[in-house]
């Protein structure tokens, strides 16, 4: 069964295709995917350009067009998500690290990937927790300084994955979750937790 879908394509993204491949390129990076038996066409309009697939539906499905267009909006605008650390001395710093050390070797066995660069966090334990910070897929965390008490360090992370982004705000908040009787933790930006009333001493 023959099918044909579309999608807009972003306004600062370039198209090129060949009989074998289409490749995407933008501000935030290039992708290339093979077209295998699938045929692509641009149509301008006032809209902006349209992207179209057409083929079987098992090859079309198989492409993943949701997928696409996510990655398409993240070469032109890069994806982001925000934690919150919220506690008295929590903070998260960047910093440089041997790439021969042990912490090094650690961090790219346990994340598959690993820079010079970490996130160096405490969360009032003993010890500090370290989160690699990678270049891929234009991937950046930044930290903020605290601006009060209540509102806590904020960690940008941003990445032209969408999937990535989700990915790595929570595994950074998965090194303390927010705790329901104090209300310390890591939150995701704009996530309000209910705190729960602790028993009392009588």
């Amino acid at each position: 069964m023959k099918l044909m879908l579309s999608f807009f394509l972003p306004h600062n993204l370039i198209v090129y295709t060949a009989p074998e491949y289409i490749k995407f390129e933008g501000k935030y990076g290039t992708f290339i995917k093979k077209s295998g038996s699938l045929k692509f066409y641009l149509q301008s309009s006032s809209l902006g350009q349209r992207f179209f697939i057409s083929g079987s539906t098992e090859n079309i499905n198989s492409i993943g067009l949701s997928h696409l267009n996510s990655l398409c909006t993240g070469l032109s605008r890069k994806f982001s998500a925000r934690v919150r650390l919220v506690g008295i001395g929590f903070r998260g710093t960047e910093q440089q690290i041997n790439t021969l050390s042990h912490t090094f070797n650690f961090l790219k066995k346990r994340f598959n990937t690993c820079d010079n660069t970490i996130l160096s966090l405490k969360l009032g334990y003993s010890h500090e927790f370290s989160y690699p910070i990678s270049k891929a897929n234009h991937s950046k965390i930044i930290v903020s300084r605290p601006e009060s008490r209540t509102k806590g360090t904020l960690i940008s992370i941003s990445s032209n994955q969408r999937a990535k982004v989700s990915q790595r705000a929570s595994e950074v908040r998965s090194f303390r979750l927010p705790d329901v009787y104090k209300g310390k933790g890591i939150y995701h930006y704009g996530e309000v937790v209910k705190l729960k009333k602790g028993k009392r001493q009588g």
